[in-house]
């Protein structure tokens, strides 16, 4: 008896686990060590092409945007296409890497919401593509809310237990009277 006492008041409530989580350092140190963000996106499309722009992650003093263009009826690349690309007062280029991937190379943005005009030429295709490019920083803080659920569960948990308990005594007190 006195042994099921000691499993019942040293046993805490929190090992049982809730929703897969780890509250451990560890997590926390992974989660720090990433980066704050691998590049953003803008999407632009017309009757004739789509594209996606990718920019990399802020902070770099020149920056390599990468284009992957496409024509909008079939989904096929775009290639030998002449992309001119206005951003944030700089103008330049796109050089082709391979059908439908070009490449540019701008200076440092700045970390806001950037409009981005861009020109394609394609053999007799002409085409003028308008987006918005957002390099504002995104959070990696991950929110972590514990619901009164799940404290209420631990609670009627723990009255069962202490109920079970007081039973247990009580039969084992009536016993022991009953043998003297």
């Amino acid at each position: 008896m006195k042994f099921l006492w000691l499993i019942l008041f040293c046993l805490p409530l929190q090992l049982w686990a809730h929703g897969g989580e780890d509250h451990g350092e560890e997590e926390q140190k992974a989660a720090a060590a990433m980066p704050a963000s691998t590049g953003s996106r803008a999407y632009a499309s017309s009757e004739l092409f789509e594209l996606v722009l990718v920019a990399p992650a802020v902070g770099n003093a020149e920056q390599q945007l990468s284009i992957y263009l496409d024509y909008f009826a079939d989904n096929s690349p775009v290639e030998g296409a002449v992309i001119e690309l206005d951003l944030a007062g700089f103008s330049g280029k796109a050089a082709m890497v391979q059908p439908g991937f070009y490449q540019l190379k701008t200076p440092a943005l700045k970390a806001e919401r950037h409009n981005v005009t861009l020109t394609i030429e394609a053999g007799e295709d002409l085409d003028l593509l308008t987006t918005a490019l957002d390099l504002t920083p995104v959070s990696t803080e991950v929110p972590h809310d514990h619901s009164w659920t799940e404290y209420s569960s631990q609670l009627l948990l723990a009255l069962g237990v202490l109920i079970l308990a007081l039973v247990f005594w009580r039969l084992a007190s009536r016993r022991s009277q009953g043998a003297k």
